[in-house]
């Protein structure tokens, strides 16, 4: 049996993200299968997509609460393969059944999304296109 696929902000602190994961470059090439990731949202990580904590030293404050979730797709389901594609200076790209779900316990379920790691979108934890016309820049 397929474990649920949850994609979850961690309060001031990186994406938790559980289920049954694939992990790939902006090539499409895989980084990793996994159970779980901590993927950075902050934009500081010097191992990104990956989080190494450097959202503790630059303070970022974001409480994982939606501010305009996209609407829940209508079949609730969250398991099978996840698949997160890293878009090269831009957002994660996931594919796959998912449950976002944030600090308030909130849950929508999607199947496609764009994911901020710049931290500068306007509706975190969703990409909003920001990171364009901010120049962030990473693989």
């Amino acid at each position: 049996m397929s474990k649920k696929n949850i994609i979850m902000p961690i309060e001031n602190g990186p994406l938790h993200i559980t289920g049954t994961l694939e992990l790939l470059n902006s090539e499409s090439e895989l980084l990793e299968k996994a159970e779980e990731l901590y993927l950075c949202r902050c934009g500081q990580s010097n191992n990104k997509p990956y989080c190494d904590g450097q959202h503790k030293q630059t303070g970022f404050v974001e409480p994982g609460v939606f501010i305009k979730p996209p609407e829940s797709e209508e079949e609730q389901n969250s398991e099978g393969l996840l698949s997160i594609k890293v878009q090269a200076n831009g957002p994660l790209i996931f594919r796959g059944d998912a449950c976002i779900q944030d600090t308030s316990g909130q849950q929508i379920f999607r199947k496609v999304g764009g994911l901020c790691r710049c931290e500068k979108s306007a509706n975190r934890p969703f990409c909003d296109g920001t990171h364009a016309k901010t120049g962030f820049v990473a693989e």
